[in-house]
């Protein structure tokens, strides 16, 4: 090979059979760095500080796309791979309610959801010192742009864990990106419990506080 080589540069028609030699190699070079470049605005994960629930790591999968958000903040999002009529796939995290207590707080995120089936729910709930559960659960179906969702919830003055949720359900594709937990000035009634996702999920251990709600870590 090198024998040929110096052949080819000596050749008086070397230097123009050099540049289609040189045009070959470099062109699989930049495709793999266009391939890697694309790559790399997907990431499969859950977010830090938050726990995955329901069948998340089995008929599920999750992870970061910088295409629906920022490389600074990108969406989250949940994907049903071979999902049956009854899965879930949530992630949720839990803190000491103390802070929140008496408080109505709204949970707010954009939200866009993909596919014909299944839904998706947002939800604030707590428990008291007696184990009373209080919840607020947001549940909608497919969103053809991005869409404003809230949950919004007065947490009882005995509250001593409150955590936040966001699942998909059944099927379909999930993202998700700009929440933000914040109190509210009016404050709104306690909504008796129904048959939401989080209550399928046992609640997890405590954290000093809330995290990560735009993804970035």
């Amino acid at each position: 090979m090198f024998i040929r080589i110096l052949h080819i540069i000596n050749n008086p028609h070397g230097v123009k059979m050099m540049k289609h030699w040189k045009i070959l190699i470099a062109a699989p070079l930049v495709a793999f760095a266009v391939n890697f470049s694309y790559a790399g605005a997907v990431k499969n994960g859950i977010p830090k500080g938050w726990t995955g629930n329901g069948a998340i790591a089995t008929h599920y999968e999750s992870g970061f796309d910088e295409s629906q958000g920022s490389k600074e903040q990108p969406a989250f999002f949940i994907a049903a791979k071979d999902a049956k009529a009854d899965d879930f796939a949530a992630i949720t995290q839990v803190v000491d309610a103390a802070a929140y207590r008496g408080k109505t707080m709204s949970f707010t995120a954009s939200v866009l959801h993909i596919g014909e089936h299944g839904g998706y729910e947002f939800w604030i709930r707590t428990v008291d010192d007696k184990g009373g559960v209080s919840i607020s659960s947001t549940w909608a179906r497919k969103s053809d742009t991005w869409e404003a969702i809230r949950a919004k919830l007065t947490v009882p003055a005995n509250a001593t864990k409150l955590e936040l949720g966001v699942s998909l359900k059944d099927n379909g594709k999930l993202f998700v990106k700009g929440m933000a937990f914040n109190e509210m000035q009016v404050r709104t009634p306690i909504p008796e419990s129904k048959d939401y996702v989080a209550n399928k999920i046992t609640m997890g251990s405590v954290m000093a506080s809330l995290q990560n709600l735009n993804f970035s870590e």
